[in-house]
């Protein structure tokens, strides 16, 4: 499998690219920018409402689908760049002007879908990583028991999870799947728009999350808070209010936030 791009990617995809350089390590931005970056959103949007509206209820769809199945989480990771690279090529040529790019987006998907792969791969990687640390932390002790004849046996215990252990452990399993798909956002948005290959546009995605630390943990207190709440707000309005607009303010505000953070002006 093919992951860096050979010498003869076509003229069509050079000419779409972004001629800016991206920057090494992404640029340090202000968290009040995010609503700039939802009003370019929006502005997509309306000129795309079809799409985007598809794209949004399918999101929305697969949002509900793990919070009852959360154990499908790697896979949403594993499936996030190609969403994320599409919308992005798309809301790319729209602000060059550009219109019908549904053919063209499709074939750019399909040339770099082993890149996309990849990084999906990477994503789904960190969020296991990561919750496999917080279930050891937070669940397993170990014992070490030595008797007289020298016998050492080690014991794995679980700790369980209740009250405060539960609502910790909730809570850093969204951060880390939070991190884990805004890494692959930004690292598909590199390879799409950057021609970028999988591993450096990953580290340079996770690099640009660190230097923008307070605009990731915005993101992460609003989505945790919203997700702690859903519980108790009734079925029908999360279904047809909440989970939309979890889903929409992270797509909207993507390709502002990969502009400000990662395009050199």
């Amino acid at each position: 499998m093919n992951i860096d791009y050979p010498s003869d990617v076509s003229r069509q995809t050079r000419l779409h690219r972004v001629p800016a350089r991206p920057l090494s390590g992404g640029r340090e931005v202000n968290p009040l920018r995010i609503a700039d970056w939802l009003v370019s959103g929006a502005r997509a949007m309306s000129r795309q409402p079809v799409l985007w509206l598809s794209v949004l209820l399918v999101c929305a769809d697969c949002v509900t689908l793990l919070g009852f199945l959360p154990l499908l989480c790697p896979l949403a990771v594993l499936l996030t760049p190609l969403v994320a690279a599409g919308l992005m090529f798309v809301q790319d040529g729209d602000r060059r002007g550009r219109s019908n790019l549904l053919r063209e987006t499709l074939a750019a998907l399909a040339r770099r879908s082993n890149a996309l792969c990849v990084i999906g791969l990477y994503g789904a990687a960190i969020a296991v990583v990561g919750y496999g640390v917080v279930l050891a932390t937070l669940h397993v002790s170990l014992n070490l028991l030595a008797n007289a004849g020298g016998v050492h046996n080690v014991l794995l215990k679980d700790g369980g999870g209740h009250g405060m252990r539960a609502a910790l452990e909730a809570l850093l399993g969204a951060s880390i799947f939070a991190v884990a798909i805004a890494g692959t956002c930004f690292a598909s948005a590199l390879v799409m728009l950057q021609d970028m290959i999988p591993r450096r546009a990953m580290i340079v995605g996770l690099r640009g999350l660190a230097r923008n630390w307070s605009v990731t943990l915005t993101y992460v207190i609003a989505l945790t808070a919203a997700m702690v709440l859903a519980p108790m707000v009734p079925l029908a309005l999360r279904a047809l209010v909440l989970t939309p607009l979890l889903t929409a303010v992270p797509l909207l505000s993507l390709y502002g936030a990969y502009r400000d953070m990662f395009v050199g002006r």
